[in-house]
């Protein structure tokens, strides 16, 4: 990116975007299961004993992930199917909720993941609902200001792909010299 461009956008960035104020924009994105699956490998904390993460969208609002840990060394590979089950609510509640296919084997999997604490902070487990917390996982990564831009988060599942679409807008400008 152009240096002077990247610029730019810092200094717009740590004013809030005086310059765009009003703009209104929506967008709709496709990222493939692969892509997804490196942002997920390379965000996840190191305190956090995971060796290994593949991802898998097979439609219907469904993926598939596996996942090794790194402790105990010699526990195989957890995979379980998700299920998109809640959308965020923008701006009150940022959370995506994930449902897992629990059965047999994979419910000792899914206590197993709860007593060995593996899952990073932004994320709980409740039976087998996932809560996925936008804001904290953001925050963590210095951006949690994103989530004031924005109205409306879907997060859909398709054959091979995730798609992100979002709706957001710059607040107007604050009249000034107003009586």
């Amino acid at each position: 990116m152009n240096p002077r461009l990247l610029d730019l956008l810092r200094q717009q960035h740590s004013s809030g975007y005086p310059d765009v104020a009003g703009a209104h924009a929506s967008v709709t994105v496709p990222i493939s299961d692969h892509l997804v699956e490196k942002i997920v490998r390379e965000n996840i904390p190191p305190n956090v004993p995971v060796r290994e993460v593949a991802l898998h969208a097979v439609g219907a609002n469904r993926f598939t992930i596996r996942v090794r840990l790194s402790r105990p060394p010699l526990m195989p590979p957890l995979s379980a199917t998700l299920s998109i089950e809640q959308q965020p609510r923008l701006p009150e509640h940022p959370v995506l909720v994930l449902r897992l296919a629990v059965g047999g084997l994979l419910s000792l999997a899914a206590s197993a993941v709860r007593f060995l604490n593996v899952l990073p902070p932004g994320i709980t487990m409740d039976g087998d609902l996932i809560a996925v917390n936008l804001r904290t996982l953001l925050e963590q990564r210095g951006r949690g200001e994103a989530l004031q831009f924005l109205d409306h988060l879907e997060v859909t599942a398709e054959e091979g792909r995730f798609v992100i679409s979002a709706r957001g807008s710059v607040p107007p400008p604050t009249p000034t010299g107003t009586r």
